[in-house]
């Protein structure tokens, strides 16, 4: 008796069709566009080619371990896979049609004898599922979703505070992602610089982009660090578009430096990603007597935005994402003490004064620049399990250890405001787990007119005087 099921299924997406085989061949993306599927993970290093695996988790409890036998850029992809309940040979073949891509889904399943009676019984089961997981596949290429839309009761549990602050845990990115939209937007011709790069939540952004295709510069202050990640990310994502650059951003003169040799190689910059920080305690002061929490989380990525605008404005989808954090939902700017020397100093609302006055200029830059196309959010990763949270919060890292997020859930959203394309609909808004959220909680906490324009104009003045007029030699930038 034949205990055999063959699926068959096409599509047809206007899409080119390097584009198409680039994000299938990928196949632990399917966990975006398959609903049947609850998790998948690449098991196998590298980009894709015969011989790599995947373990895909199906929310039906299943675990599927697949395995590529055959692959051709462009061209098709032959799988084959193993569970404890059956085998299968799975083929997508692609090609051109029409000004897109036909994309013909072939699997071929070996049931064994008590699952084959329940597919005679019940033949269409198995064919509502390949349909299914091909029209999720279409749905993720055409690519069309729209922005998520302000929620009000997102901003009523947030102003509330206790219902809203558990979305800062893990168990608020498991929520949330339920409902997210597969990202299938092609990067592999895109340029992102990442600041802070070699921990935490910037390397998981790095790490991210990486295995997307990006070309990435790291802004690092450790070189011996930066060959590390760069080595391990080449060899765990086959992508080898990945150099550094060496800059102190708590130091002006090596932001200025920095921006010196970015804006003199003249490349586009399609993703610059605002990550770099730490929550200083007690007041510290840089060799250029700046307080370092200003100096270092805010002047810092000022400068850099500001001076790098040019690159940003010839890139065809130009994002800023400026990493932020929910502790600035207690604090004012103070504009007339930005560094605090008055009073009693604290790091922790140092750090969230100063995540404030970024989030100021994330809705200046997004006003200002909206006829350039250049897009600039900010977003909150929620708790994050880092070293710099342990180091600096140790309270508070003790008492949420095990609600804390990965630093790959905690980057997620600076990922997704950078490359997906609903996320290029949105300007000057404050996300989490790719949601929209209020930057203010409380009238308390916003500034007035005039004390923006202050803020503006200090910032201004010190971009201005913190320029060394003799530029840094090209040799600090590394390769």
């Amino acid at each position: 008796m034949n205990n055999n099921l063959v699926l068959d299924e096409s599509i047809e997406v206007r899409r080119p069709l390097h584009e198409v085989f680039s994000y299938v061949s990928e196949f632990s993306r399917i966990e975006e566009w398959d609903p049947s599927v609850a998790t998948a993970v690449k098991l196998t290093p590298g980009a894709p080619r015969v011989g790599t695996r995947f373990r895909v988790d199906l929310r039906a409890g299943l675990a599927l371990d697949y395995e590529i036998i055959a692959i051709e850029e462009d061209a098709g992809l032959l799988m084959t896979v193993d569970s404890r309940l059956l085998s299968a040979r799975e083929e997508i073949l692609f090609e051109e049609a029409r000004g897109g891509t036909r994309v013909r889904y072939i699997a071929e399943f070996d049931f064994p004898a008590p699952l084959a009676a329940f597919n005679r019984l019940f033949p269409g089961v198995m064919d509502r599922v390949g349909k299914s997981a091909v029209a999720g596949l279409k749905e993720a290429l055409e690519d069309d979703f729209e922005a998520p839309r302000a929620s009000s009761l997102l901003a009523a549990a947030d102003r509330l505070v206790f219902p809203g602050i558990w979305r800062f845990t893990k168990l608020g990115y498991r929520s949330s992602r339920r409902h997210w939209k597969a990202v299938s937007a092609y990067q592999r011709e895109r340029h992102a610089v990442i600041t802070g790069a070699t921990s935490g939540i910037g390397e998981a952004v790095a790490r991210r982009l990486a295995e997307l295709g990006a070309r990435l510069t790291l802004v690092v202050r450790s070189e011996e660090k930066a060959r590390a990640l760069i080595d391990e990310l080449r060899a765990g994502t086959g992508n080898d578009r990945i150099s550094y650059e060496i800059a102190d951003l708590s130091l002006m003169a090596d932001v200025h430096a920095l921006c010196d040799r970015l804006l003199e190689a003249g490349a586009p910059i399609d993703m610059l990603i605002n990550n770099a920080g730490a929550l200083v305690n007690p007041r510290q002061q840089t060799s250029e007597g700046l307080e370092l929490s200003f100096a270092l989380l805010l002047l810092s990525p000022c400068i850099l935005t500001e001076r790098l605008h040019p690159l940003l404005a010839k890139a065809a989808s130009p994002r800023v994402v400026n990493v932020l954090s929910g502790g600035m939902y207690t604090q004012k700017i103070d504009v007339d003490d930005l560094q605090t020397r008055n009073g009693e100093y604290s790091g922790s609302v140092a750090y969230a004064k100063a995540k404030r006055g970024l989030m100021i200029l994330t809705e200046e830059w997004a006003a200002r620049w909206e006829d350039d196309g250049i897009v600039v959010n900010a977003m909150h990763p929620g708790w994050v399990d880092t070293p710099g949270v342990e180091d600096a919060l140790p309270g508070f890292y003790k008492l949420t250890k095990r609600l804390l997020r990965t630093p790959g859930q905690g980057a997620d959203t600076a990922v997704w405001l950078a490359t997906s394309s609903e996320a290029a609909k949105v300007s000057g808004e404050f996300w989490l787990d790719r949601d929209r959220h209020p930057s203010h909680l409380s009238d308390r906490t916003k500034e007035t007119a005039e004390e923006r324009r202050q803020l503006l104009k200090t910032l201004a003045e010190l971009v201005d005087s913190t320029a060394s007029p003799v530029p840094v030699p090209a040799t600090r930038a590394a390769r």
